[in-house]
C-alpha cells in the first residue's frame, strides 16, 4: 500500500511545476491585459477632461466678452444721450 502512496506522490510532484508554471503564465497576461485596459481608459478620459475644462474656459471668456461688450455700449449710449442733450440745449439759445 505505501508504494501506491509513494507512487502518486511522485507524480504530484512531476506534475506540480508544470501546474505552477501555467498558473503564472496566466496570471501574468491577465496582470498585463488589465494593465493595457486602464491606460486606454485614463487616456480617453483625459482627453475628456481637457475637452471639458476646455469649453468652459471658452464660455466663461465669451461671457466675459459679453459683460464688457455690453458695459462698453451702456456707457457709450449714456455718453452720446448726454452729448445729444447738450446739443439740444445749446441749439435753443
Amino acid at each position: 500500500m505505501q508504494s501506491s502512496g509513494i507512487n502518486s506522490q511522485t507524480q504530484f510532484l512531476k506534475i506540480k511545476p508544470l501546474i505552477m508554471k501555467r498558473l503564472v503564465t496566466i496570471l501574468a497576461l491577465a496582470g498585463t491585459l488589465v494593465a493595457c485596459n486602464n491606460s486606454a481608459d485614463s487616456t480617453e478620459q483625459a482627453k475628456d477632461s481637457i475637452d471639458s475644462s476646455a469649453t468652459e474656459r471658452k464660455e466663461m471668456i465669451d461671457s466675459s466678452a459679453e459683460q464688457r461688450k455690453d458695459a462698453i455700449d451702456s456707457t457709450a449710449d449714456q455718453k452720446k444721450d448726454a452729448m445729444d442733450r447738450a446739443d439740444s440745449a445749446a441749439n435753443k439759445k
